[in-house]
Protein backbone atom coordinates (compact mmCIF):
# COMPACT_ATOMS: atom_id res chain seq x y z
CA UNK A 1 0.00 0.00 0.00
CA UNK A 2 1.06 3.57 -0.62
CA UNK A 3 1.82 5.41 2.63
CA UNK A 4 0.88 9.06 2.93
CA UNK A 5 1.83 11.69 5.47
CA UNK A 6 -1.64 13.24 5.58
CA UNK A 7 -4.67 12.25 7.66
CA UNK A 8 -7.24 12.00 4.86
CA UNK A 9 -6.03 8.64 3.50
CA UNK A 10 -7.19 6.94 6.68
CA UNK A 11 -10.64 8.50 6.38
CA UNK A 12 -11.13 8.50 2.62
CA UNK A 13 -8.46 6.83 0.49
CA UNK A 14 -7.75 3.61 2.38
CA UNK A 15 -11.40 2.48 2.54
CA UNK A 16 -11.86 3.20 -1.18
CA UNK A 17 -8.62 1.37 -2.03
CA UNK A 18 -9.83 -1.62 -0.01
CA UNK A 19 -13.30 -1.59 -1.63
CA UNK A 20 -11.73 -1.37 -5.09
CA UNK A 21 -9.43 -4.30 -4.35
CA UNK A 22 -12.40 -6.38 -3.19
CA UNK A 23 -14.55 -5.58 -6.23
CA UNK A 24 -12.89 -6.39 -9.55
CA UNK A 25 -15.63 -4.44 -11.39
CA UNK A 26 -14.79 -1.23 -9.47
CA UNK A 27 -12.61 1.63 -10.67
CA UNK A 28 -10.75 3.94 -8.29
CA UNK A 29 -10.37 7.51 -9.57
CA UNK A 30 -8.02 10.08 -8.05
CA UNK A 31 -7.47 13.68 -9.14
CA UNK A 32 -4.82 15.27 -6.97
CA UNK A 33 -2.21 17.84 -7.93
CA UNK A 34 1.18 16.53 -6.94
CA UNK A 35 0.00 13.29 -5.40
CA UNK A 36 -2.29 11.22 -7.60
CA UNK A 37 -1.37 7.73 -6.44
CA UNK A 38 -2.83 4.33 -5.75
CA UNK A 39 -1.50 1.04 -4.44
CA UNK A 40 0.06 -1.31 -6.97
CA UNK A 41 -2.60 -3.88 -6.03
CA UNK A 42 -5.31 -1.80 -7.73
CA UNK A 43 -3.20 -0.07 -10.38
CA UNK A 44 -5.03 -1.75 -13.28
CA UNK A 45 -8.38 -0.66 -11.79
CA UNK A 46 -7.35 2.95 -11.22
CA UNK A 47 -7.38 6.28 -12.98
CA UNK A 48 -4.90 8.71 -11.37
CA UNK A 49 -4.74 12.24 -12.72
CA UNK A 50 -1.96 14.49 -11.41
CA UNK A 51 -3.57 17.88 -12.01
CA UNK A 52 -5.59 20.64 -10.44
CA UNK A 53 -9.19 19.43 -10.13
CA UNK A 54 -10.56 22.77 -11.37
CA UNK A 55 -8.57 22.44 -14.59
CA UNK A 56 -9.69 18.83 -15.04
CA UNK A 57 -13.36 19.70 -14.49
CA UNK A 58 -13.15 22.67 -16.85
CA UNK A 59 -11.63 20.40 -19.49
CA UNK A 60 -14.41 17.85 -19.00
CA UNK A 61 -17.06 20.58 -19.42
CA UNK A 62 -15.78 21.46 -22.90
Amino acid sequence: MVRNRYNTPVIIKYPFWRMTAQNKAATYACINYGEAVCPTEIEKQSICIDADIEAVLNELRR
